[in-house]
């Protein structure tokens, strides 16, 4: 009696002592809520941690069963975080906490076997389930990296490092390519090693975007499939390749450098990828919504259309840093005032231009003001713009005090860094256009901002691409438009000055396309199309142009060569 009581009390009740006891064990969690599930699981795994259980083929497999079943718990806890963005801070805390302490001890417990599998000198039954395990352990690093962006941090160089030890494991074992689902709730979806590989570089490289927590798990959602456009290769190919990662370094994506050659280098291009992204930009425009396209029914259209122009131009941005290498930069200790918004801009370099056109001439009423004569001969009227330019810029230039201060740091040939704080430009992305000048009696200038970095809490370092020191304010005209809008302004003005409708406003600057100059124009992104025909008025110069190839786009303007047709 005392032996048969001796064995029940002593039976093993733990639920990794082999598939059929996982499987019951897990039968039973249904019975309380996905939080105590999620809990009890992780309870689980930890006491797996500290008693020391032999890594078998029995335990392996229960604990796959085990992973499996945590699925929709551990997913219920992490959309409750993504959900909430103004929950308390201490609410925020204790879910990220249990959300990156799962995601480190599901890690921690498949490294046991992984490390059982290399030290046996024999294959064993555990090398039949390794590509699953190396997948499974790249995803949950994958989590932990993209937690740490949802607080703007820098996912820790061990997490990269380890990383970058499966993907390399993968590689020798031969199954960085095998396709297979990676949970049982998702075998619709296909995944490999290398695709969970992928999807962490992808995720770190757009994690300095200063994105919403939404907005960076949308990308992780979408990197789910667009993973598959990207393919890793040992050999470097000028001209090919985009970005690359070092295998023996400590940290993620890198731009292709001199000293980028290699064994411990993986290369890939992003190509396929744009696309993809741009494919599916053009119908979400036409009218699919993004459930339709496989993105998910949390994101409306109209956010997804945004994030997408984002990307796109990020990763645009990343494709021609590829081939151009940047400036040495000089420590500086300067302030510039900055300004956003491709309206504004134009509204302060326009005062710019007026003031630059006029500091030399006196105030004689007798003077002739061809901008009034210009409007007369176009329109029949002085418009309402013209009239206010002939007022003291500093009366203008007092209503539009838009701008912003910042930190200048260095300074190159082809730009400048900044340290900004946060909560005063939230605003702050890569691919916005920037005007800024370093004294109040200054001109404008224009950039556009290249990178971000994340110092601290509130403080962010901005690299901003210097495009033009003297941009030109012009207006465009459509012909057509314009006869039918004269036609009716003429009936309607009773006293000869009006405002004019659908008057687009560009900037004109020179630039050099391989060493020739040409000349272009930066526009609202309504405005462009191939070959449109604009007249450009530039003060009392106009001219007929034709539009021509893209230089770069941002998420609301475009930047495009012209061809000048004739001139006026």
């Amino acid at each position: 009696m005392r032996n048969i009581l001796a064995a029940i009390f002593s039976k093993d009740k733990s639920p990794f002592v082999n598939a059929k006891a996982a499987t019951s064990w897990c039968k039973r969690l249904q019975e309380i809520d996905m939080q105590s599930q999620q809990l009890k699981i992780h309870a689980a795994v930890a006491a797996f941690m500290s008693e020391g259980r032999a890594a078998s083929l029995d335990s392996l497999q229960a604990l796959l069963l085990i992973d499996d079943a945590a699925q929709p718990s551990y997913e219920a806890v992490c959309y409750q975080y993504i959900a909430n963005p103004r929950m308390s801070k201490e609410i925020e805390s204790r879910l990220w906490k249990q959300i990156t302490g799962f995601a480190f001890d599901m890690v921690a417990i498949y490294q046991l076997f992984v490390q059982a599998e290399i030290e046996n000198s024999k294959k064993t039954e555990l090398a039949l389930l390794m590509p699953k395990i190396l997948a499974r352990s790249l995803h949950y690093l994958s989590l932990q990296a993209k937690w740490h962006y949802f607080r703007f941090e820098k996912a820790p160089p061990k997490l990269w490092t380890l990383s970058h030890q499966l993907y390399r494991l993968s590689e020798i074992e031969g199954c960085d390519s095998n396709p297979f689902p990676l949970y049982t709730s998702h075998l619709n979806e296909v995944t490999s090693c290398a695709d969970e590989y992928i999807q962490i570089l992808m995720l770190g490289s757009i994690s300095n975007n200063n994105l919403s927590v939404r907005q960076i798990d949308w990308v992780d959602q979408w990197l789910n499939q667009w993973s598959k456009l990207i393919q890793l290769s040992r050999k470097f190919q000028e001209g090919r390749y985009h970005l690359c990662v070092n295998l023996q370094a400590p940290e993620g994506v890198q731009k292709i450098q001199s000293e980028s050659e290699g064994e411990p280098f993986r290369y890939w291009s992003l190509h396929d990828l744009m696309h993809e992204l741009e494919d599916t930009l053009r119908r979400l425009e036409n009218g699919a919504t993004p459930r339709d396209l496989g993105m998910g029914k949390e994101c409306p259209a109209p956010l997804a259309v945004e994030l997408l122009k984002h990307l796109d131009i990020f990763w645009l941005m990343s494709i021609r840093n590829s081939v151009v290498q940047r400036s040495e930069r000089k420590k500086v200790a300067k302030i510039a005032d900055i300004v956003s918004g491709l309206d504004s801009i134009i509204g302060h370099v326009r005062l710019d231009n007026d003031k630059n056109v006029r500091k030399n001439a006196t105030d004689d009423r007798g003077k002739v003001d061809y901008d009034e004569i210009m409007d007369m001969r176009l329109y029949g009227f002085v418009s309402t713009r013209t009239k206010e330019k002939a007022t003291p810029a500093k009366t203008v230039e007092n209503k539009q005090h838009d701008w912003q201060v910042w930190s200048i740091e260095n300074e190159s040939v082809g730009g400048y860094g900044a340290v900004v704080h946060l909560s005063e430009n939230e605003w702050v992305r890569p691919g916005l256009l920037l005007a800024n000048r370093l004294g109040r009696n200054e001109n404008w200038n224009l950039g556009v901002i290249r990178r971000l970095n994340r110092l601290g809490d509130d403080e962010v370092y901005v690299g901003i691409q210097s495009l033009a020191i003297a941009p030109i304010a012009v207006n465009l005209y459509m012909e057509r438009e314009e006869r039918k809008e004269q036609i009716s302004l003429a009936a309607d003005s009773v006293m000869g000055v009006a405002d004019l409708p659908h008057v687009r406003t560009a900037l004109y600057l020179p630039h050099q396309i391989e060493g020739k100059n040409v000349n272009t124009l930066i526009l609202h992104s309504a405005d462009y199309g191939t070959d449109k025909i604009y007249r450009v008025q530039a003060r009392e110069r106009i001219f007929m142009v034709r539009l021509g190839s893209v230089i770069e786009k941002g998420v609301d303007w475009v930047w495009v060569t012209v061809f000048v047709i004739s001139q006026e």
